[in-house]
């Protein structure tokens, strides 16, 4: 108590002339410490650019931070910013960005243009071609730039994992198998799952393809330049019962009218049996067989049947194209080898193909000519897998692979798994 009223008298002492009338008074302004900002509030609509239709869920963000808001039914949108804010972001999927400066606007009408690469992609039909916004089925292009890349042996293998509810599947790696092609899951019990082809307007009858051989396999996976695939019902308003399992439209490169030129491309790969089965080596047989009372017959080899019947395979394809023309005329040619070795000795597939696509437009371009000529000669070598693979596993390991002569060993008792063909077909040990 006593220290307070010592400092109560040293102020009023302070200013002994004045008194107490000048002392500082409370109404007088000082610096606040506690800083404060002024927002304001910005509102809006966002339309269509072309039909100026409302845009719902539209996102309308503050360039640079995380604040923003979405669009309401009717397309309208309000949110407070700070007052020095400059621009602001609008996004809806399927439309270009749009960034606006405020410049102390706070209403707006703001216009989305639609993303003209995705409405403008023109999609090949059944009767025609249209582009994706006027497109009411359900259908997906795939263009050369988004193929897949590598070493391609089939037109199918261009599409895996490039389009939803198509599955490219291979049951064999058996060159010039065929592929399990289906869109939309498994078809019927009598037309099964693979879809209709229709290469350049020409539909390819899948009933007569060959079996288990692949019905694309005349045609250069290089010479494609558009692959549109059909997966609704409404494939079978022009092609009938036959595009129940969907439609695939191979639509081949074409030349360009002002410019020529000349491409070769070409590509080399290597394949090798990834896993053998575990079976007994030789050493193994000759200690398993009299532990279970089995007698042995024992020729002295030490051989291992799958790495008899295997080998490292080479696939390597070449392939030459011309294309150019002029206002009325427009050519493309091409020239394609293919030689693809299965990792089982006696399996390859040899294709040779060439292929004209001519375009001529005549009186006026009120008339255009269409020739697609394509030639290919496929050689497909297949020896007995069944049985080779079945008696490579089960052959006595202690047995040789061949004979004084080279030739593959001829048992009384088992069967040699490289016998079935070895008559003209077989490579002897010291070539492959």
């Amino acid at each position: 108590m006593f220290s307070i009223l010592m400092l109560g008298l040293l102020l009023i002492s302070h200013f002994p002339a004045q008194g107490l009338g000048n002392f500082p008074s409370a109404s007088r302004a000082y610096p606040s410490l506690v800083s404060s900002s002024v927002e304001k509030t910005i509102t809006g609509v966002v339309l269509d650019g072309r039909t100026r239709e409302p845009l719902i869920g539209a996102t309308i963000s503050l360039k640079g931070t995380t604040q923003g808001t979405t669009t309401d039914l009717d397309g309208r949108f309000s949110f407070s910013i700070p007052d020095e804010a400059s621009a602001i972001l609008i996004d809806f999927i399927g439309y270009v960005q749009l960034e606006i400066a405020l410049d102390g606007k706070t209403d707006l009408e703001i216009l989305l243009q639609p993303e003209a690469l995705e409405l403008s992609q023109v999609l090949v039909i059944g009767y025609g071609s249209t582009t994706k916004r006027e497109m009411t089925g359900s259908a997906r292009s795939v263009k050369t730039d988004e193929f897949n890349k590598g070493i391609i042996n089939s037109p199918e293998q261009l599409l895996q994992g490039k389009v939803a509810g198509v599955n490219v599947t291979s049951a064999s790696g058996e060159p010039g198998s065929a592929l399990n092609f289906s869109i939309r899951g498994p078809g019927g019990v009598r037309t099964g799952s693979t879809p209709l082809f229709v290469i350049d307007g020409l539909a390819l009858d899948n009933s007569g393809t060959g079996g288990s051989t692949n019905p694309l396999a005349f045609l250069n996976p290089q010479d494609i330049e558009a692959i549109d695939v059909l997966k609704d019902a409404s494939a079978t308003a022009i092609y009938g019962a036959r595009g129940a399992n969907g439609v695939v439209l191979i639509t081949t490169k074409r030349g360009k009218s002002g410019t020529s030129s000349l491409n070769y491309s070409g590509n080399i790969g290597f394949s090798t049996l990834a896993n053998p089965i575990d079976v007994f080596s030789a050493d193994e047989y000759r200690k398993q067989v009299p532990a279970v009372g089995g007698v042995l017959e024992d020729l002295g080899a030490n051989t291992d049947w799958q790495e008899a019947i295997s080998r490292t395979a080479v696939t390597h394809n070449h392939n030459l194209a011309l294309s150019g023309g002029s206002d009325k005329l427009a050519y493309y040619g091409s020239f394609g080898f293919q030689n693809q070795e299965g990792i089982l000795k006696g399996s390859q597939l040899n294709i040779v193909s060439g292929r004209v696509n001519l375009n001529q437009k005549l009186w006026g371009d009120r008339l255009q000519v269409d020739v697609n000529l394509n030639a290919a000669r496929t050689y497909n070598e297949r020896p007995p897998i069944g049985s080779m693979i079945a008696n490579a596993l089960s052959t006595n390991p202690t047995y040789p692979v061949y004979d004084a002569n080279g030739l593959p060993y001829q048992y009384q008792s088992g069967s040699n798994p490289l016998r079935p063909w070895s008559w003209s077909k077989i490579i002897p040990p010291s070539t492959g």
